[in-house]
């Protein structure tokens, strides 16, 4: 009886965390693939750090409410690295800003007509856009 009941919560304990890991890339995926008008999230962050690696990060909030963080961090020679984070709503789906770079990067996105053509192509999945609504559920 012990064994089976580890068992059972052993089997529970690894769904759940297949279950995240899903949440947790759905997430990035939403956020990196985020295109009101003529510009994605990683597109911007590109063209405000030039030549610079993007590392992306996630993290379950709430497993309950599909609630997931998403990171994305800039490493400049010499300074402090820059976080952008974004609160992401897997059921909305809505992004929402989760720190002051995140809020900036994400009204710029809303009004941003299109991305210098200096800056390099980032590497976001290709998914549809949202629609108007999800746009406005955003901000």
């Amino acid at each position: 009886m012990v064994l089976t009941s580890l068992f059972a919560a052993g089997s529970i304990l690894w769904m759940q965390r297949k279950f995240e890991g899903a949440d947790e890339r759905n997430a990035l995926e939403i956020v990196q693939a985020y295109r009101p008008r003529n510009a994605t999230v990683p597109e911007l962050i590109a063209a405000e750090h030039p030549g610079r690696p993007v590392e992306w990060s996630t993290a379950t909030e709430s497993a309950c409410f599909q609630h997931v963080r998403v990171h994305a961090v800039v490493g400049e020679p010499g300074k402090a690295p820059e976080l952008y984070a974004f609160a992401v709503d897997i059921n909305g789906p809505a992004i929402h800003p989760a720190n002051e770079k995140g809020h900036a990067l994400l009204t710029k996105l809303a009004t941003a007509e299109s991305v210098p053509t200096s800056a390099p192509s980032a590497s976001a999945p290709s998914a549809s856009a949202p629609s108007a609504s999800e746009d406005a559920r955003a901000h």
